[in-house]
C-alpha cells in the first residue's frame, strides 16, 4: 500500500493507472476512457414538506427527488423513485412511515407499513438503517424480518407489534394462505413498499405482480387502504413497470437530486495471450485472470477499490491472484495490499466485520458478489472494477456507484469478458451513456402461472365476479375458474414445477423451477451455480407427484451447458407487421408449440471457457410447450439474391445440409444467435430465457425462410412480444455486434455470433451474408441493397430465359426447398 497516497483527491487518473502499470505487463490494455462531470446537489429544506416537528430532528436537508416524492405521497399518490445509487431512497419510504407515526404520536401501534425487498440479506440490512433512522428522530417504531431464517420464537410478536414488517416475495406468497395471523397488520396497513423493482422483471417479475395483487387484495378485504412506494434503479419505463408490478399508476420520481463526484470510466481489454502451441491463434487473457491484477494495482496506489465478481468462489481465488501479483519476486511493488472477499456464503460476523473495516480504512480492497451492489454503505471507496459486463446498464451503473460516493472523484474500471454483451459494451461504449436505459418486462398473459395465483387467491378468499378487474377482466376470469382444478407448483413458470433441495441437512432459498428450466439447466451432472455458490445436480427426478432436483455442494472449476436442438410447429399469429424500408420483411408475434431436446451438455473451464468435455448425455426427455414466439418472415427475392451471393460458402462439417444453402442459412442463424445476444440491451431479460431457429420452411409459410425467437418458458414471458415491438432497435444492435467485432472471422466467435447452447455446434455461420439480410431487413447500407437489386433482376432474367425447362421445379417444392432448420 502506498503510505503517501492524497488524502482528498483520487490517487490515480486515467492516465497514471496506465503510466503506472508494470511494463512487463502492459500491452495496450486501455482502450477507451469517459469522464463524467461532477453533479452538486439539488437540496429542499425538509420544513418545507414535512412537519415542523419531523423536520427538526431531521440533521441533514433533503434531496429534491426525496422532496417531490414525499410530496407526491402527501397528496395521496403512488410513486416510483427511479434515481441513482446511494440517492437516499430509502429516506422516501422511511420519512412518510415517520410521517405517518408522528401524526398519531398517541397510537403508534396502528401504523402499519409491509416492505419487500429482493433478497434476506438486503433485508437485514435495511432492518437495521430504519431502526437506526426511527432512533434519531426519536420515534418509538419496531422494524422486524419476517422470512425463512426468522427465529420461529419472534414470528408471532413481529405480526402483533411490528410497525414496519421487512420479508420478500416468496415469503409474503406463502403467508397470504395465514392471514387471519395478520389481521392486524393487513387492516393498518398504510404503506407497501416494493425495493429494487428494477429486479423485478420476466419470470420473477410475473410472480411477484401476482403476488402483489393478491396482497392488495387481502389487504382491501381487511380494511387497509395503502399507498405504494417503489425504489427503483433507472430504467426505460419506470411507470410501466411500477403499474405492472402493483396494478396501480404511480407517480414517477426520477430526476434525481442527489450529488456525485467527477468519475473517471476506463476500458481495460485484456491482452492476447498466446496458447501453450505457438501455432494456435492468440485468444484473449480471461477478465478473471487480469482484473484482479488491476484491482490490486489501483488498491496499492491509493484507490480502495471493490471487484466485482460473478461467484462467492470467484472472490476467493481474485483475493488470492490479486495477492500473489503484488508480493510476486518479479513485481514492483514495495510491501503488500489488505484485500478480502466478501459474499452471502461469509457469516454474519464476518460480513459485518469486512464492512466495518473497510469503513475505517483498515482494508484497501474487498472482492464481491453482487452482495455489494445495493444498500450496503462501504464508506471510502474510491474505485470499482467490474469482471466482465453485468447485464444490463443499471446494474453496470449500480456498480460503478459504490465508488465516489457523495462527491468525492472516483476511477472505475471494466474488464471486458470473451462473451457477447462484453464485447458488444467494449466495441460501443457510448451504448452506457444512452438516454433510454433497457425496459423492464412484466407480461401477465402467461395462462398457467395466472391459473396457479388464481389458484391460490382463491384459497384466500373466495373468487367473485368483483374480483374481475384485479385478474384480467370478467373475460379472463370467468372462464378460468372452471381450469383451476389443475395443480402446480407457485413459481414454476408453466409445466410442472420441481422443487430445488440440497443434499443433507444444508437448506437453500430455491424457488421451485419450471420443466423446462429443469431439463436445461439441473439434470444429473450439471453444475447450478446460485447466490454465489457452485452445486452439482445429484439427482433429477420427475417420477414423483412433486418433482424434484437434488443438489450437493460442489467445489470445482468447470461449469456446464446443455445443447438444445429445436424443433417449432402450429404457429398462430397474434399480431403481425411489415418492417419500414424492410424490402418486403414481414415480423409476426403469436403463439407455437416448441419442442426442445437437450440431449447434450458441455463441461467448460470457468476461468478461460475452454471445452474440457463435450457430447455428455443428459439423460432427459423432449420438453414440448405452448408459448409466445416471434418471426421474419424473410422475402423470396432477397432469400435469392443471398443465397446466389454466397453460394461459393462451405462448411464442411455441415453434410446434412444442402451445399449451396450453407452460406444463407448460416447468415439467418448468425442473425437469430446474434439478436438473442444482444437483446438485453434493449430490455431486462435474460438471454438464457430466449431460444432460436434459422429455417428456410417456415412451418406454416414452407415456400418461405426466416428465424424464430422464442420465450423458454411454458405460456411465455413476453420477452419475444417486447423483442417483435423493438424488432429494428435490436437487429441494429445484432449488426453493430456482427461488423464491429475484433475477432475478424466470417464465422464470428463467441463474442459475436457464437452460443455455447447452439444445438448444431455453431454450424453454419456466416457474418457477410447475415449483414446482407440485415441491411435488407433495415433497409440500410445501399451498396448492399443495389448488389442484391442486381442479383434479383439477374436471377429473373435468367428464368425466363431458360423458360419451361424448369417448369417442373416450381411444382416440386420439396426439391427446390429442401427443408433446413438449425437452432
Amino acid at each position: 500500500m502506498d503510505e503517501d497516497r492524497p488524502t482528498d483527491d483520487l490517487s490515480l487518473t486515467p492516465d497514471e493507472l496506465r503510466d503506472s502499470y508494470p511494463t512487463n505487463r502492459y500491452h495496450g490494455q486501455l482502450r477507451e476512457r469517459i469522464t463524467l462531470p461532477a453533479q452538486s446537489a439539488d437540496y429542499v429544506p425538509p420544513g418545507e414538506v414535512l412537519p415542523a416537528k419531523l423536520a427538526s430532528r431531521l440533521p441533514v436537508d433533503l434531496w429534491s427527488h426525496q422532496a417531490a416524492a414525499l410530496e407526491a405521497l402527501a397528496d395521496g399518490e403512488n410513486v416510483c423513485v427511479s434515481t441513482s445509487t446511494s440517492s437516499g431512497k430509502t429516506y422516501v419510504y422511511g420519512l412518510e412511515i415517520a410521517r405517518r407515526a408522528l401524526g398519531r404520536s398517541e397510537r403508534t401501534d396502528e401504523v402499519r407499513a409491509l416492505l419487500v425487498y429482493p433478497t434476506k440479506a438486503l433485508s437485514r440490512d435495511q432492518e437495521r438503517e430504519l431502526a437506526e433512522l426511527f432512533a434519531d428522530l426519536g420515534l418509538d417504531l419496531t422494524v422486524g424480518v419476517y422470512d425463512g431464517d426468522t427465529d420461529p420464537s419472534d414470528k408471532a410478536r413481529i405480526r402483533e407489534e411490528a410497525n414496519v414488517v421487512i420479508t420478500n416475495v416468496a415469503g409474503l406468497n406463502q403467508y397470504l394462505e395465514g392471514h387471519h395471523r395478520w389481521a392486524d397488520v393487513h387492516a393498518n396497513c398504510e404503506l407497501v413498499v416494493v425495493d429494487e423493482a428494477h429486479s423485478w422483471t420476466g419470470i420473477s417479475g410475473m410472480h411477484a405482480a401476482w403476488v402483489l395483487r393478491r396482497a392488495r387484495r387481502v389487504i382491501d378485504w381487511y380494511g387497509g387502504d395503502p399507498q405504494y412506494v417503489l425504489t427503483s434503479a433507472t430504467i426505460g419505463n419506470p411507470g410501466e413497470h411500477a403499474q405492472a408490478l402493483t396494478g396501480e399508476p404511480a407517480t414517477v420520481i426520477d430526476d434525481d437530486g442527489s450529488p456525485s463526484g467527477r468519475r473517471h470510466l476506463v476500458f481495460w481489454e485484456p491482452p492476447e495471450d498466446e496458447g501453450s502451441d505457438g501455432d494456435a491463434r492468440p485468444s484473449k487473457r480471461p477478465a478473471t485472470v487480469e482484473a484482479p491484477e488491476l484491482w490490486a494495482h489501483c488498491c496499492y496506489h491509493g484507490v480502495p477499490s471493490l471487484l466485482f465478481c460473478d461467484s462467492r468462489k470467484g472472490t476467493e481465488l481474485a483475493v488470492d491472484r490479486a495477492t500473489a501479483f503484488v508480493t510476486s519476486a518479479a513485481s514492483p511493488y514495495q510491501g503488500s495490499v489488505a484485500l478480502e472477499p466478501y459474499n452471502a456464503g461469509h457469516g454474519k460476523r464476518s460480513r459485518r466485520e469486512t464492512e466495518s473495516r473497510l469503513k475505517a480504512g483498515d482494508l484497501d480492497g474487498v472482492a464481491t458478489t453482487s452482495a455489494l451492489e445495493v444498500g450496503i454503505d462501504v464508506g471510502g471507496i474510491d474505485g470499482t472494477v467490474l469482471v466482465g459486463y453485468p447485464g444490463s446498464r443499471s446494474s453496470f451503473w449500480q456498480r460503478l456507484g459504490r465508488a465516489g460516493r457523495g462527491t468525492r472523484e472516483s476511477l472505475s474500471v471494466f474488464v471486458p469478458d470473451h462473451a457477447t454483451l462484453d464485447g458488444y459494451v467494449s466495441q460501443h461504449p457510448e451504448y452506457l451513456l444512452e438516454q433510454d436505459p433497457e425496459d423492464a418486462v412484466v407480461d401477465l398473459e402467461n395462462q398457467p402461472v395466472f391459473l396457479q395465483h388464481l389458484r391460490c387467491a382463491a384459497q384466500e378468499l373466495p373468487v367473485t365476479r368483483e374480483d374481475a378487474d384485479r385478474f384480467g377482466g370478467r373475460e379472463r376470469l370467468l372462464p378460468a375458474r372452471s381450469e383451476m382444478c389443475i395443480r402446480d407448483s407457485i413459481y414454476a413458470a408453466g409445466g410442472r414445477g420441481f422443487d430445488v433441495r440440497v443434499a443433507g441437512d444444508e437448506s437453500i432459498d430455491h424457488e421451485p423451477i419450471g420443466e423446462a428450466r429443469a431439463f436445461r439447466d439441473y439434470h444429473e451432472g450439471a453444475t447450478v451455480l446460485y447466490q454465489g455458490d457452485r452445486y452439482e445436480v445429484r439427482a433429477l427426478r420427475d417420477d414423483r407427484p412433486q418433482p424434484f432436483v437434488e443438489l450437493e455442494p460442489a467445489d470445482v472449476d468447470y461449469y456446464t451447458q446443455s445443447q438444445r436442438q429445436v424443433a417449432i410447429h402450429d404457429t398462430e399469429v397474434r399480431r403481425s407487421r411489415e418492417v419500414e424500408d424492410g424490402a418486403g420483411f414481414r415480423l409476426n408475434w403469436g403463439y407455437g408449440t416448441v419442442t426442445v431436446r437437450y440431449p447434450t451438455y458441455t463441461k467448460r473451464d470457468v476461468e478461460t471457457g475452454e471445452v474440457l468435455e463435450t457430447g455428455l448425455e443428459t439423460g432427459v426427455p423432449p420438453v414440448e410447450m405452448r408459448t409466445q414466439l416471434c418471426w421474419a418472415e424473410v422475402p423470396t427475392a432477397i432469400e435469392r439474391a443471398v443465397t446466389d451471393a454466397h453460394a461459393d460458402y462451405r462448411n464442411e462439417e455441415c453434410v446434412d445440409l444442402p451445399p449451396r444453402l450453407h452460406g444463407y442459412l448460416g447468415g439467418i442463424h448468425a442473425i437469430e444467435h446474434a439478436m438473442i445476444g444482444v437483446a438485453p440491451l434493449e430490455l431486462t431479460v435474460d438471454s438464457d430465457d430466449l431460444g432460436g431457429l434459422a429455417t428456410n420452411r417456415l412451418p406454416d409459410a414452407p415456400e418461405t425462410s426466416g428465424w424464430f425467437i422464442y420465450d423458454g418458458v411454458e405460456g411465455g414471458v413476453g420477452f419475444s412480444r417486447r423483442i417483435y415491438e423493438e424488432y429494428e432497435a435490436v437487429a441494429r444492435r445484432a449488426r453493430e455486434l456482427i461488423v464491429d467485432c475484433d475477432c475478424g472471422r466470417d464465422e464470428g466467435c463467441p463474442a459475436c455470433l457464437m452460443s455455447d447452447r447452439c444445438g448444431n455446434d455453431n454450424r453454419p455461420l456466416y457474418g457477410p451474408a447475415a449483414t446482407d439480410v440485415i441491411d435488407a431487413l433495415l433497409g440500410e447500407g445501399e451498396d448492399t441493397s443495389e448488389r442484391v437489386v442486381r442479383t434479383v433482376n439477374s436471377s429473373q432474367s435468367q428464368s425466363q430465359s431458360q423458360g419451361s425447362d424448369d417448369a417442373g421445379d416450381e411444382t416440386e417444392p420439396e426439391r427446390r426447398r429442401p427443408p433446413a432448420s438449425v437452432s
